[in-house]
């Protein structure tokens, strides 16, 4: 009976993964995010595109930070999903680089900063915005 009850639970849990890896397009954080609000060099846009492959996600991000005259881009990056659905993205630029870490929330963008100086002469700072869906 105990083995019975054993091979029942270990088909059971190998079932699970199974569901927990479905893949559905697009994400929720597909999409354009604004920030109107936004002070000089914190982000002021982003943009998500997602596409479904094999089973698999594929994202890509844009960030925007708020410049005088216009916001200036970061350039299309890749993202990547983690195991708690957030998506993470390094933006590397030639003086400093942000790691953003990106989950919806409805019609919000929670969005976590990190701003890294490439030479290391400043100590790594970050901050979080609530972007709107445009």
């Amino acid at each position: 009976m105990r083995l019975i009850l054993l091979v029942a639970g270990f088909l059971f849990a190998s079932a699970v993964p199974s569901q927990a890896q479905r893949v559905y397009c697009p994400i929720p954080e597909d999409g354009i995010w604004v920030n109107p609000d936004a002070a000089p060099k914190e982000i002021s846009r982003i943009e998500v595109e997602s596409r479904c492959q094999d089973e698999e996600v594929h994202v890509r991000v844009r960030a925007f930070t708020s410049c005088i005259p216009r916001d200036c881009k970061w350039g299309w990056t890749q993202g990547e999903m983690r195991s708690d659905g957030a998506i993470q993205v390094l933006l590397i630029g030639f003086l400093s680089s942000k790691q953003l870490t990106l989950k919806a929330f409805g019609d919000m963008l929670d969005t976590h900063v990190i701003n890294i100086v490439n030479d290391l002469s400043e100590p790594r700072t970050d901050k979080t915005f609530n972007l709107r869906r445009k």
